[in-house]
């Protein structure tokens, strides 16, 4: 049966609303870019004028130069959290905006509102909280700070102490002892620092990335799921793959497997895998009960009968290696399809012992 018109309306603003997240992610990233940026410039300044004229920062000066990066470093806190607070904010409009001619203004409120306070209060598997992990994420950043600063000058004036003594005895100064002190120049600390905080292995500017757009995501699929379960002629959302989809996930099962018989990838309110990991921009769409089939009916199955039907090759993508050699060797059940590796080699372990 056909789609009414403002059921079809509601299927080409949730198109709209997907670009527009998108391009919310885009500022959103490249606001973070710009406040790391002004940040370490500032921190620079910082260093560069406790060194002074002498081109050298003292040991005794460290404590006020730690309190000054410190105090840029909340200020890049406090800047930081807006651009989330507003980003998570904006995303749970964009989410609930597509009902708007069908639920209403009211319903499409509470359906923001209660997006935002779950974003505020959902656990991740490891127990923590979005305060949570931006405390993580600001510790971090701490630690990189204090570590690094004081090894630096440490490091460089007692490089320079010993320099020192070897000149005073009339005997070249090592190779060694001269790259310890130029480490401790104010200009290789600032360097240092930059690097660290933005452009190093695990640093704070990507780590802050990711935080962003899982939680930015989250907020715009847990309106959209409310909005849309709001509309009684929907029975449900279908999970898509994002057109920059990399390589076969676990994303890929929750697009392709009809385990409710609404259709492949169609889950009912309240049971969508969305989102389904950390840093992504996966989306739904809504389903009206007229648009599922007789064939989508008897087509259902279970998440065993979907993994036979991939290719071993796709099925590592989604389960990981040793999942998908325990499930292959039969000893994968349904519950555990999404449980961790150690959660499974574990119960493994437990029944061989019995």
């Amino acid at each position: 049966m056909a789609l009414t018109p403002d059921q079809e309306e509601v299927k080409s603003e949730s198109e709209r609303s997907q670009e527009d997240l998108v391009a919310l992610d885009r500022q959103n990233r490249s606001q973070l870019v710009a406040l790391y940026d002004r940040a370490i410039g500032e921190m620079r300044g910082r260093i560069m004028a406790i060194a002074g004229a002498r081109n050298s920062i003292q040991t005794e000066a460290l404590a006020v130069l730690i309190q000054q990066l410190d105090n840029e470093l909340q200020k890049l806190a406090q800047a930081r959290n807006k651009i989330l607070d507003d980003g998570i904010a904006a995303a749970a409009d964009l989410g609930a905006r597509p009902f708007g001619q069908r639920i209403g203004a009211t319903a499409v409120f509470n359906a923001r509102s209660a997006a935002i306070e779950r974003v505020r209060t959902f656990q991740d598997p490891s127990g923590l909280r979005l305060s949570d992990r931006i405390w993580r994420l600001d510790r971090r950043a701490d630690d990189i700070l204090r570590t690094q600063v004081q090894a630096a000058v440490a490091r460089g004036d007692g490089a320079a102490k010993a320099a020192l003594e070897f000149v005073q005895r009339g005997v070249p100064v090592p190779p060694e002892l001269d790259m310890a002190a130029r480490a401790a120049r104010p200009e290789q600390v600032a360097e240092g620092l930059a690097s660290s905080l933005s452009s190093g292995p695990g640093n704070p500017l990507d780590n802050t990335m990711r935080v962003l757009r899982t939680e930015v995501n989250r907020a715009h699929t847990i309106a959209y799921q409310g909005a849309a379960a709001a509309d009684l002629d929907t029975i449900g959302t279908k999970f898509m793959l994002s057109p920059r989809h990399p390589r076969v996930d676990i994303c890929d099962m929750h697009a392709r497997a009809n385990l409710f018989g609404l259709g492949p990838g169609v889950y009912p309110h309240g049971r969508s895998p969305l989102p389904a990991h950390p840093n992504t921009l996966s989306f739904e769409v809504v389903v009206y009960r007229d648009e599922v089939t007789d064939e989508d009916r008897k087509g259902k199955q279970t998440v065993v009968d979907f993994l036979k039907t991939v290719a071993s090759k796709d099925r590592q993508g989604i389960l990981g290696v040793n999942k998908n050699e325990a499930f292959e060797a039969g000893y994968l059940p349904a519950s555990q399809v999404r449980s961790t590796w150690r959660a499974v080699k574990k119960r493994l372990e437990r029944q061989q012992e019995k």
